[in-house]
């Protein structure tokens, strides 16, 4: 009898896939985090609330606590292996009182409206079951001046060597899904690996 497949949440409820996949993207993580910092900062950027949207083991969310000495930063996740790392990690930086993990559904968040500064949401977009509605979540939590980064693998050639850029999208889908969504106009730009979108220098 053929299995049904995992879902994503099943997979990363593995405790030992999770510490796998950490060990893998904790350079990734921390190179986004000291590029959103360098974005946030040029915007002039020194204080609010900010919410990683799908945060993972929260590596991101520790550089940005740590440059953000006023700001309270907030990650969510369905992975409970993965929450349990940044919760560890929040508290061994000395940061569990700025920075806190909530469980909870990207495409369903228990916010109110207007309620971020600042939202980022990296690799999720490919994983998730309705992107579109999660895109719509991102923009009701957001502030009306807030801030925005989305970035996900950019599928291209480069899968035959890295089979994880497989599971991602193209620019053009990416961009087509970005159309469909309630997200506030923005900047789409690519690089070799990713595909990004934040919000335009206001």
């Amino acid at each position: 009898m053929k299995r049904a497949p995992l879902t994503h949440e099943a997979v990363f409820d593995n405790s030992a896939y999770a510490e796998a996949y950490a060990s893998h993207h904790q350079k990734m993580a921390f190179g986004f985090g000291n590029k959103l910092t360098e974005r946030l900062q040029s915007r002039g950027f020194r204080k609010g609330r900010i919410l990683d949207a799908g945060c993972g083991f929260g590596g991101t969310n520790l550089v940005l606590a740590r440059n953000f000495a006023d700001s309270e930063v907030i990650g969510m996740d369905l992975s409970a292996p993965l929450l349990q790392m940044a919760r560890q990690a929040a508290e061994n930086a000395g940061l569990e009182e700025r920075l806190r993990f909530e469980k909870g559904d990207v495409q369903n968040m228990q916010f109110e409206d207007r309620s971020f500064d600042v939202v980022i949401n990296i690799n999720m977009l490919h994983l998730v079951d309705d992107p579109v509605r999660m895109l719509g979540e991102i923009e009701r939590v957001l502030a009306r001046d807030g801030y925005f980064f989305i970035s996900d693998l950019r599928r291209s050639w480069l899968g035959i060597i890295e089979k994880e850029i497989q599971s991602g999208m193209s620019a053009v889908e990416a961009q087509r899904l970005i159309e469909r969504s309630k997200l506030r106009e923005g900047k789409f730009s690519t690089g070799l690996l990713w595909w990004q979108y934040e919000a335009a220098r206001g």
